[in-house]
């Protein structure tokens, strides 16, 4: 009986050693276990994060020339130091400038931005990109936005006397008013070309009614400039009034050159070409063309009410290859105009 005691006492001191024994060794692993998750923690929270609390922007309503200054201001929450290593707008009408492009863990930094509107009308959004060494947003994107409006009010904004005869004298008017100044006047009256003549001729209630003249003028085609004027608004002191039309003489034709863009070698193409006649009795009397693989076929004339040739213009198979330098000549009964070139242009491959 004692001998059996002795034998369950023995049993159960190795069996409580044993249980020590293995008891340590989980506490060994559980404590490389838990180092291995502190580095793992470590490694994810030591680490830079930028963070922009307003990074969108909006300077609500301008005036056209009108600048804005803003100042984003951004934090680093990470653990670790933050490098900015560019701040990229997405214009030249907008300028930043960074404080500092380091900062440390816990600090904070500032982007001033300076957005010139400029000649820009209308809302806009404008970008700006932070990049830096934070892994989670490497491109930070803010914006800046608004509406940018005009003092003076323009009707229309530009001229457009369309097609004129040579001879011939064109008119138009031009209204404009100040939205900002209770005295608004124009002070100077400048028009870019010589053939062209601009007055006041009425101010009612501080808007002004400008009178364009097209004067008579020899040259014959595509006219354009400006009206420049100087006033005494605060916001748009100096303002051009752009101007377009043609003059026309005794034939115009459309369009002003015949273009074939590349074209295979060996495919025959047609394009058609408009001959508007602005005078009565002028006719088409022959057609030449350069080089001998471009013919011509006047395939309608018309006579009477808007009176006009229609001529089809081939590039034949046989084309050589390279560049097309040709031409075509319209030789007419026209004093002013007895020989009209169109050029022919494109690339046989």
């Amino acid at each position: 009986m004692k001998k059996s005691s002795f034998t369950i006492f023995i049993i159960v001191l190795l069996v409580i050693w044993y249980s020590s024994l293995r008891v340590k060794s989980l506490d060994a692993a559980t404590v490389s276990g838990n180092d291995n998750d502190t580095d793992f923690t470590t490694s994810i929270i030591q680490r830079p994060t930028i963070f922009f609390r307003n990074p969108d922007f909006n300077f609500g309503q301008i005036y056209t020339g009108q600048k804005v200054e803003h100042i984003y201001k951004f934090e680093n929450r990470g653990e670790d130091i933050l490098e900015i290593k560019k701040v990229k707008a997405s214009c030249g009408c907008t300028a930043v400038v960074l404080s500092d492009n380091t900062i440390p863990s816990g600090g904070t930094g500032e982007i001033k931005t300076t957005f010139s509107s400029g000649s820009l009308i209308g809302n806009i959004t404008k970008s700006i990109t932070v990049s830096s060494n934070d892994p989670g947003t490497p491109k930070y994107r803010l914006t800046i936005s608004g509406e940018i409006i005009k003092d003076l009010i323009i009707n229309p904004e530009h001229i457009d006397f369309g097609s004129v005869s040579k001879d011939e004298e064109a008119i138009k008017t031009v209204t404009i008013k100040s939205q900002t100044e209770h005295d608004f006047k124009i002070n100077k009256i400048t028009p870019s070309k010589p053939f062209i003549n601009a007055s006041i001729t009425e101010v009612k209630n501080g808007e002004y009614v400008i009178k364009v003249t097209l004067k008579y003028r020899p040259e014959i085609g595509r006219i354009s400039g400006g009206i420049h004027l100087e006033t005494n608004s605060k916001i748009q002191k100096k303002v051009n009034i752009p101007f377009f039309g043609e003059i026309a003489g005794d034939i115009t034709t459309y369009p002003k050159k015949i273009y074939y863009g590349p074209v295979t070698k060996g495919k025959e193409l047609t394009h058609k070409l408009y001959v508007k006649i602005n005078k009565s009795n002028i006719e088409i009397l022959k057609i030449k063309t350069f080089p001998d693989y471009i013919s011509t076929e006047i395939v309608e004339k018309k006579e009477g009410k808007d009176p006009h040739y229609l001529i089809e213009v081939k590039l034949h198979s046989d084309a050589a290859i390279g560049n097309i330098g040709g031409v075509l000549e319209l030789h007419t009964n026209s004093e002013t105009q007895p020989v009209t070139l169109v050029r022919i242009i494109g690339e046989v491959e």
